[in-house]
């Protein structure tokens, strides 16, 4: 079949015979919101985590008991989430403030599931502490909903893996990443690759699929599952077995091992 009909389960917006060749990744699909099938997983996989369903954003229940947050999530879905549950887009580098590799006291075992979607390949090495900080932020059973760009090469490609003080600036017409490495020698880095901008966007590493569950079980987290199935009625057909959607949970502390149950949707 080369095309697809669709409700977006972002927007909700209805489309017919929409060519495959148009379902990538990164691309917009829906012409109402501007989703991607990244983004529409996104929200697919959080609907089953939390419902044992899938169901469109704009039929969620309001559900100001379940606390999420969001690293950096993309606008589009985000406000939308903020009024149907307890959530907050957080970001790096402007307010509201949150740093993965260092949650603050106040947010540890604070909430019900965490979206980071194409974030971790741009925290500075090692890259383990985004996947530990994630897991800290969750309550016992609460769910990660994670999006990395991986492949199926064995090992992670670290591209800066002596960072310690480091900046990245322009000069001239050249973005260039400077470094003070542990024994205090300088180096210049040129050739960056950046993700939407440069900044805080720098490509850290290329992930491999194995070094990404192995942090995953490392940081304490079960039932990891990467997600290669198909969605067709909300556009998801995955182009790829890179990168695709992953779900996981924050194991349950010893009294506390039985599995996670569902939150159930209000009638």
């Amino acid at each position: 079949m080369s095309t697809v009909s669709f409700r977006c389960n972002v927007c909700g917006t209805a489309h017919s015979n929409v060519s495959r060749a148009l379902l990538g990744r990164e691309d917009a699909s829906c012409a109402a919101c501007g989703s991607s099938v990244r983004m529409r997983g996104i929200i697919h996989h959080l609907s089953l985590g939390l419902f044992k369903q899938s169901i469109a954003l704009p039929d969620f229940p309001v559900r100001p008991d379940i606390k999420g947050v969001g690293l950096s999530d993309w606008l589009g879905y985000a406000a939308n989430l903020a009024q149907k549950l307890k959530y907050t887009n957080t970001f790096y580098h402007q307010a509201p403030f949150l740093d993965i590799v260092a949650p603050p006291a106040d947010h540890l075992a604070r909430y019900d599931f965490v979206i980071s979607t194409d974030v971790f390949e741009h925290v500075p090495p090692p890259v383990s502490r985004a996947f530990d900080g994630s897991a800290a932020l969750l309550k016992p059973g609460g769910l990660l909903v994670l999006t990395v760009p991986f492949t199926d090469v064995p090992t992670t490609v670290e591209h800066y893996p002596d960072l310690k003080q480091f900046a990245v600036t322009k000069v001239g017409d050249e973005w260039v990443l400077v470094n003070r490495d542990q024994t205090g020698a300088y180096s210049v880095r040129t050739g960056l690759v950046f993700h939407g901008g440069p900044g805080d966007t720098l490509e850290m590493r290329i992930f491999s699929r194995a070094d990404t569950l192995q942090w995953l079980a490392q940081a304490g987290f079960v039932d990891v599952v990467v997600h290669e199935e198909a969605a067709p009625q909300w556009g998801v057909i995955p182009p790829h077995h890179h990168g695709l959607p992953i779900t996981a949970r924050r194991g349950r502390l010893a009294a506390l091992d039985q599995a996670a149950a569902p939150i159930k949707v209000s009638a």
